[in-house]
């Protein structure tokens, strides 16, 4: 039993993966085979707003999420994961949303 300080979940409402804290090759042994069976032929919507830590294992699970023709859409990456993308030269391989996914977004675009 591996013991890990992060996870992730998919949204049963539009599918978009919800990934916190240390993701690490725990976390990405514990939740690959779930997020997998998410796949749908389209690209992923990934929360990463609460994600502390990235690995390369980690981001090889985020990287699961596109497809041949567009890369997961990566909401709220904080610098940590950022910098990993950018460090390992993956940064057009991923599309970083402009704004942040909230549940209690309305049509208000101040």
């Amino acid at each position: 039993m591996s013991i890990s300080s992060g996870g992730a979940t998919v949204d049963d409402e539009d599918g978009t993966w919800i990934v916190w804290g240390e993701v690490d090759v725990a976390v990405a042994q514990d939740v690959g085979d779930m997020l997998k069976a998410s796949l749908d032929g389209h690209p992923k919507t990934i929360d990463l707003r609460r994600v502390t830590f990235l690995d390369s294992s980690g981001l090889r699970l985020l990287l699961l999420g596109g497809t041949a023709e567009e890369g997961p859409l990566l909401v709220g990456a904080p610098a940590a994961v950022r910098d990993v993308i950018t460090l390992t030269g993956l940064e057009h391989t991923v599309r970083f949303a402009e704004t942040e996914r909230s549940p209690n977004s309305g049509n208000d675009d101040a």
